[in-house]
């Protein structure tokens, strides 16, 4: 057979002119530049026979003579598909976090015994296997929900697992989601005997192959695609995750991909399982292990100003101890330079360690990097977030490099005031910003998340603190890692009274937009008032000083102003708390029509007495204020004549407009809170906001709220426990005929259809492990 020929133009713009040229080059004998010779027999080699004509017949020939990535304990998977995400799955940070999976303890017993040696390493197989089992029982005594990896941008080494499955009873519901008309299922709960296994995941769909690191205690989606070692050590999974990230690796991905467009990149399980895999001596194994940790630290080093993060430990504003906030800035953005800087360059020896294991030689590694040149592997932002590598591009124009500049600027100071306003709700821990020394250390790569970020504020159980029950600066001080809680009866005094705490806590959850009437003074809880407070015990003397520079860095007047305007400070924290498709804000503002006066609910806080107590302790304390403000100005009226009258009178008719507007939002709060309202966090964010539609008053939320509402009101969520409440009688209808939101809402025993074998759509049979329990 002989040689085919071939011209390869995806790398041209002018791909007329190169064609032209090739083919004249051709005509006169010389092969070279695009041109390629190839036997078609040789693409036989490499799995479902691409046309990878462009690299030499030595790398083809690797898929033949190396064991493929499925090979030698590495097993690559995929996981739970619900069938419904926007009912079983949820952003982690809109559920009850004491029902989230936990391991904090058992972490702790693990890593005793593994201390002091490098070969005691924790995760071996059978603590694996022990500690997937814990998981599944704790499914059954009340942690509902489990991490979930599902896919998500491009973001190799790491990325945070930000969403959590409903999982409870060993996913018994998912199970049973079954079509009641045809029986057919919806679920398909794969490969379950890998769930909670420490690994690696991928997103299926992105720009480029984005390994990275998958914690223990985690489902796995369809889409976030895993890979794991059966082995009697988890460090092969750091391994295995060096050999993934490199460029070697993702040439030979490219060649059984075959696909010149990028950004329709699939990267199956059955791609990802054949590619060679190459001998690695114990000596190249133990470079890659420490390149690779070093790598993950710096990555998790880039994450941990991100407030939804698990990782989250302050607001990049306060990782510095600059003079003021354009300094922490400027400081801030040489830090990630200097980190993403040293990430290259451990991927640079990576690449290096892992070419030399699969013998690339000179010329093959300068075709893999003309062919990987239009993606960069150390991407890490989403598109909106582009600004932070545009900033480096010395052709951008001016003016658009200071608006990309500008609106990082806006972002960090949005981020520092969003974490104040969790500071006096009780979310975040001040005392990490006045001492860093208490933010706990890194935890193994492997550990579970934690169900709360190492910066949060926390009770000795590990979960989010209640009145009384602040964990001590002791505590803090004997906790090894943000994973794990120290040993139980090893800290003397665990907590602190609230009074030790350096500043005052809302616990209600309420806070309110309250600057006082004719010549009153603030609110005690009046959102600005409250903020001023954080500003003053970080900055002294100089809050002040620091306020005006947020306001002019946010573009408004006051601080005041962007708490106020629905595109001030909710629209930021809604951007912030919003990801793969959930919206989940967890600062609601409750306005009057005009924005005169608000009332902002802690969603962690909620319960079916909150709206009461914000009419009791807000609200009708503000109707009589202002009562008595406008029957003082009609009695000055009365006695007044001239300009001070008709300024008077001005005040008058604000004051009168604003007692009509306090009095339709109580009756709506009222109205809200007679149906009943009985909020439950399980349903998540979104539905529990609905019925309090018409008192948001940025439109796009306002809109997705009110949508939601007339859905539950159709029955499109029955599963919800607020349609129960609501809408009793419908409900056990439908559960007599579904049994999984018979199960949603305890009632199996209404349920007439009886746990059974369901029928697969397509007409596979379910396997035992896929079956209805």
């Amino acid at each position: 057979m002989k040689d085919t020929l071939f011209i390869r133009l995806l790398h041209h713009n002018d791909k007329g002119i190169v064609l032209s040229e090739q083919i004249a080059a051709l005509r006169e004998g010389c092969l070279g530049g695009e041109l390629y010779a190839v036997l078609p027999d040789s693409f036989r080699q490499v799995p479902n026979t691409p046309f990878c004509y462009w690299v030499s017949e030595r790398i083809r020939r690797l898929f033949a003579e190396l064991p493929p990535f499925e090979s030698e304990g590495r097993k690559v998977k995929v996981g739970l598909q619900t069938g419904d995400d926007f009912r079983f799955v949820r952003a982690w940070w809109e559920v009850p976090t004491g029902r989230i999976l936990d391991g904090g303890r058992y972490v702790e017993k693990g890593k005793r015994k593994a201390q002091g040696s490098e070969k005691a390493e924790k995760w071996t197989e059978e603590r694996i296997r022990e500690f997937q089992a814990r998981c599944r029982r704790r499914t059954c005594e009340g942690k509902r929900w489990a991490p979930f990896a599902k896919g998500g941008e491009y973001s190799p080494y790491y990325a945070d697992i930000h969403l959590v499955v409903n999982w409870e009873n060993d996913g018994m519901e998912v199970r049973n989601f079954v079509d009641p008309k045809t029986g057919k299922i919806n679920s398909r709960p794969q490969n379950t005997d890998y769930y909670f296994r420490p690994g690696l995941t991928w997103p299926r769909r992105t720009q480029q192959f984005g390994p990275r690191i998958l914690p223990s205690q985690c489902i796995f989606a369809d889409k976030g695609c895993s890979a794991f070692i059966e082995s009697n050590s988890s460090l092969f999974n750091l391994v295995n995750l060096s050999l993934m990230l490199s460029k070697s690796f993702q040439t030979l991905i490219e060649l059984s991909l075959n696909a010149g467009d990028k950004t329709a990149r699939s990267y199956e399980v059955g791609i990802i399982s054949k590619i060679p895999t190459p001998n690695i001596t114990d000596l190249k194994r133990k470079e890659l292990i420490n390149n690779i940790r070093q790598a993950l630290l710096l990555k998790r080093f880039l994450d941990q100003t991100n407030e939804v993060s698990h990782a989250f430990g302050l607001p990049a504003l306060l990782q510095i101890s600059g003079y003021n906030l354009t300094d922490n800035m400027a400081e801030w953005e040489r830090q990630i330079i200097k980190t993403e800087a040293k990430i290259a360059g451990i991927q640079a020896e990576l690449d290096g360690v892992i070419y030399k294991l699969y013998e690339f030689t000179k010329e093959e590694r300068k075709l893999e990097k003309r062919e990987q040149s239009s993606v960069s592997i150390n991407s890490e932002f989403e598109p909106e977030d582009e600004e932070y590598a545009a900033d480096n591009i010395e052709m951008l124009p001016v003016n658009l490099t200071t608006a990309l500049v500008a609106a990082k600027c806006m972002q960090l100071t949005a981020n520092f005031l969003s974490w104040c306003v969790g500071v006096v709700l009780g979310r975040f821990d001040i005392r990490h910003a006045l001492d860093s020394s208490l933010i706990p250390g890194v935890p193994d790569p492997f550990d579970p998340l934690p169900v709360c970020s190492p910066g949060m504020l926390m009770g000795p159980d590990g979960l989010p603190a209640k009145p009384g029950q602040i964990v001590s600066e002791e505590w803090l001080r004997a906790r090894p890692d943000a994973a794990t809680l120290p040993p139980e009866g090893s800290v003397k005094n665990p907590t602190i009274s609230d009074d030790e705490y350096p500043i005052r806590i809302s616990w209600d959850g309420i806070l309110v937009d309250d600057p006082g009437f004719n010549g009153g003074q603030p609110h005690r809880d009046d959102i600005v008032r409250r903020v001023r407070e954080v500003l003053e015990l970080l900055w002294g003397d100089r809050a002040q000083a620091i306020e005006e520079e947020a306001c002019e860095i946010l573009g408004v007047s006051e601080l005041r102003e962007y708490f106020r305007k629905p595109s001030g400070f909710f629209q930021d924290h809604l951007k912030r708390y919003s990801k793969s498709r959930r919206k989940a804000p967890i600062y609601w503002p409750l306005s009057t029509a005009s924005g005169s006066y608000t009332v902002w609910l802690y969603y962690h806080r909620l319960n079916d007495q909150t709206l009461f107590a914000a009419v009791n302790k807000y609200i009708d304390p503000k109707i009589a204020e202002v009562q008595r403000a406008t029957s003082r100005l009609e009695s000055e009226i009365a006695e007044g004549a001239g300009r001070g009258a008709a300024s008077l009178r001005d005040r008058l008719n604000e004051g009168r407009a604003l007692l009509g507007e306090l009095q339709e939002l109580r009756e709506e709060l009222l109205r809200v809170a007679g149906l009943p309202y009985k909020p439950n966090l399980n349903d998540g964010v979104i539905i529990t906001a609905a019925p309090l539609h018409k008192l948001f008053r940025l439109r796009s939320w306002a809109k997705d709220t009110k949508s939601c509402w007339e859905k539950l009101g159709r029955g499109d969520y029955d599963w919800a426990h607020l349609a129960y409440t609501l809408w009793p009688e419908r409900v056990k209808e439908v559960c007599r005929r579904d049994r999984s939101i018979a199960i949603a809402h305890g009632l199996e025993d209404l349920c007439e259809i009886k746990p059974s074998v369901a029928k697969r759509k397509g007409g596979r049979r379910r396997t035992k492990e896929e079956g209805v329990r």
